[in-house]
């Protein structure tokens, strides 16, 4: 048990067969924390408006860079929680490669596919 967090993108893309198009999706790993209440914080505060029921919250690419932004200046929110654990600051690196190179993948030009990223909690 434990605060489990997930960074997930997904393409959306139409495929046109005889019988009818198509809306086709593929979801992507793109992060994955154990235990790091403070990035959750930040993010349930900043974009669920608060509520944490361990839904998907959709991040747009500036709440992406907004959350290295904060992330940098260390800047995210001591937060507790029934087996939330501790942050203890050396999740850092790890906390900016990992929302750089999303950010990096959810602005990739590709044609044809819109892509977006949703952050989700469980514990």
């Amino acid at each position: 048990m434990g605060l489990d967090m997930y960074l997930t993108g997904e393409t959306f893309f139409y495929r046109r067969d005889r019988r009818r198009g198509e809306k086709k999706g593929e979801l992507f790993d793109l992060g994955y924390w154990r235990k790091h209440p403070n990035l959750h914080g930040f993010i349930v505060e900043n974009f669920a408006d608060g509520v944490d029921n361990c839904q998907p919250i959709d991040l747009e690419p500036g709440d992406l860079v907004r959350i290295v932004e904060a992330i940098q200046a260390e800047d995210l929110p001591h937060t507790e929680g029934f087996f939330f654990g501790k942050s203890d600051g050396s999740e850092k690196q790890n906390d900016l490669e990992t929302f750089r190179a999303a950010i990096a993948w959810v602005n990739e030009d590709a044609e044809g596919e819109l892509r977006s990223v949703s952050y989700r909690a469980s514990w």
